[in-house]
């Protein structure tokens, strides 16, 4: 049994966490592909990466930091490792940001990314409130079964931990099962202040 965990999303905001902070990045796997999504580790040609939204933090300071470029051959969990490599560079300069990703599925052999930078200023720490997490996908494994696995509630404040918690507990409670999935993550804002969740699970 494996599991893959898609790190990429779609217009993540950060969770103003401080200036330093960066929001976990992570998106459902199929959010711009047309039909089913290449495997997480298949060999894709990358036909283009743009960079967008970066000011303090020069486009030429990210691809600097990162081991593939435009016309490398990647797999989507390299472009995983690829933000983490960015977010690296923001961090070490003490530079908040949000991030946003765009993925493309050119059949099944290229990929088109799009990475959507917010820089921030420092501001102080902001509580964000969960109105409801929704859980999709998820057949093989009962939506009861994993809010009982999960700490996130309504009325709960969400960080970068939080969010890690329960994705991790999302895959404990699938691999008890024996169960081979993907996981991610796609907040959206409904008023200031609050987010609703929603967990997309790819059962295999």
């Amino acid at each position: 049994m494996s599991q893959r965990v898609f790190l990429p999303y779609r217009f993540l905001l950060a969770l103003s966490l401080g200036v330093a902070s960066v929001a976990a990045p992570v998106v459902a796997p199929a959010a711009f592909a047309a039909g089913s999504p290449p495997a997480a580790d298949a060999p894709l040609k990358l036909k283009k990466l743009v960079i967008t939204g970066n000011k303090d933090v020069s486009t030429e300071e990210i691809m600097a930091a990162l081991p593939f470029h435009q016309g490398d051959t990647v797999t989507q969990n390299q472009i995983a490792e690829g933000v983490q490599d960015v977010l690296g560079v923001y961090k070490k300069k003490n530079v908040g940001v949000s991030f946003g990703q765009k993925m493309k599925f050119i059949g099944n052999k290229d990929v088109e990314v799009q990475w959507l930078i917010g820089e921030q200023a420092a501001q102080a720490p902001q509580a964000l409130v969960v109105d409801e997490v929704v859980f999709t996908g998820n057949k093989k494994v009962s939506t009861a079964d994993l809010q009982a696995a999960t700490a996130l509630k309504a009325g709960s404040e969400v960080s970068n931990d939080t969010v890690s918690a329960d994705q991790q507990a999302i895959q404990a409670l699938y691999k008890k099962k024996n169960v081979s999935m993907s996981v991610g993550m796609t907040p959206t804002y409904p008023t200031p202040g609050h987010a609703v969740v929603t967990w997309t699970i790819v059962e295999k």
